[in-house]
């Protein structure tokens, strides 16, 4: 792939703690590249370093050893799990203002964080209070903020663990907004069923790279006659990746090998014609 192309590459990336005869590894030689407009979802167990990554792709941790590359046009934020942890801002403009580029009037201020609010499916006033929105608000309200300061390299990093499934959606379709007029997304999740929004997927266990493969072939395994990577690491089947699994046992098979609902529903409409 052209280094062009890259927004971020990673080279033999190390991050330590402790003392020199009690090191303790949370990454240990990450190396990869991430083309830009792609939408990546990192996964992995508690303790495998997915955190600790996404930080230092952020620039909140510093590496013990190794390179990290980010191309000159790219903008990088983070969004972080709990949707209060970021915002400062009392009212809904405040914040929003905050992440504003530039110093623009106040008339301009306004008609762009409202331009803002609109991108990310806020129907909220300018005054309304940060302290009175629900968590998935406030993860669409921090989602903005990023879109205010130019971002277009985000970093999710677990941010629907703590939001309904309405909220979940919400904050899916945003970045799949985002992703389409070619933001690049780096999407920290152990939800299985979030990564069919993904064309590649990046597992981590105990700091290293196990697995960095396409999302269909993560889902799904390379034969039907093995387990998935999916799978084979502890995790849960998607609910989609299950009913193809049962349709197949039943002798029906599935074009495309659907990934998410909407994708199942017309590999079904399909079979039935």
């Amino acid at each position: 792939m052209n280094q062009a192309s890259h927004a971020l590459s990673i080279d033999n990336l190390f991050v330590t703690y402790g003392a020199a005869d009690q090191l303790r590894f949370a990454l240990k030689g990450v190396s990869l590249h991430i083309s830009k407009g792609s939408w990546t979802s990192i996964v992995g167990a508690n303790g495998s370093g997915k955190s600790t990554l996404a930080k230092v792709i952020a620039g909140l941790s510093s590496p013990s050893d190794g390179n990290l590359t980010m191309a000159e046009d790219v903008r990088v934020h983070i969004v972080l799990q709990n949707p209060e942890t970021q915002i400062l801002g009392d009212t809904v403009y405040e914040e929003i203002s905050l992440g504003l580029l530039d110093s623009a009037s106040l008339i301009d201020r306004r008609s762009k964080v409202r331009a803002i609010l609109d991108e990310v499916g806020l129907a909220l006033t300018l005054d309304t209070l940060t302290a009175h929105m629900s968590g998935g608000e406030k993860q669409l309200l921090n989602i903005a903020v990023c879109i205010a300061a130019g971002a277009n390299l985000f970093i999710l990093d677990e941010v629907t663990s703590m939001l309904d499934h309405g909220s979940r959606d919400q904050v899916l379709q945003v970045m799949q907004k985002l992703n389409s007029r070619g933001a690049t997304i780096l999407w920290f999740t152990h939800r299985s069923e979030e990564l069919g929004y993904s064309e590649r997927v990046i597992l981590l266990d105990k700091g290293q790279v196990s697995y960095d493969g396409s999302t269909r072939q993560f889902l799904y395994g390379e034969s039907h006659s093995e387990d998935s990577p999916c799978v084979q690491w502890g995790m849960e089947l998607p609910y989609v990746v299950q009913v193809v699994k049962q349709l197949e046992k039943r002798g029906y098979s599935l074009p495309n090998l659907p990934v998410l609902p909407q994708d199942l529903g017309e590999a079904i409409r399909e079979l039935c014609q």
